[in-house]
């Protein structure tokens, strides 16, 4: 009992120590909490419009990590060549658009928010003039 005395007595003085020299609580600023917009969403007028880039560009930054070289790391009987696509019924430029927005199972799916319908046009045909 003497003992929690101590301990009070000691927990009044630091207060009192504190009130005494002008110590005093601070009020904190609100803080606003703001949602974040990711970097990577396109406006849909952003959306159509072409980047500027080459098919040779655009297909080294959105397909060449899966389709080095025409192959494919995924599925390896699924190349870009010629042939090939054609054996799967994709036999022009817009067939392949048409499998960048609605790919199988293993293929990302490239909107026309992530690539204009310009940019895959290019693409496209690019993989059809370099992967015969």
């Amino acid at each position: 009992m003497k003992k929690n005395l101590v301990i009070l007595a000691g927990v009044s003085l630091i207060v009192s120590a504190l009130a005494l020299s002008g110590c005093k609580e601070e009020k904190q600023p609100e803080t606003v909490v703001k949602t974040a917009q990711p970097a990577a969403v396109a406006t849909p007028a952003a959306a159509v419009e072409a980047s500027g880039k080459s098919g040779e560009e655009l297909y080294k930054q959105h397909c060449m990590v899966c389709h080095p070289d025409g192959r494919n790391v995924i599925k390896p009987e699924y190349t870009l060549k010629k042939a090939a696509l054609e054996a799967r019924g994709i036999k022009t430029v817009e067939d392949i658009v048409a499998k960048m927005r609605n790919p199988g199972p293993g293929m990302n799916k490239f909107d026309s928010q992530t690539v204009s319908d310009a940019d895959a046009k290019k693409i496209s045909e690019y993989v059809m003039a370099t992967f015969k």
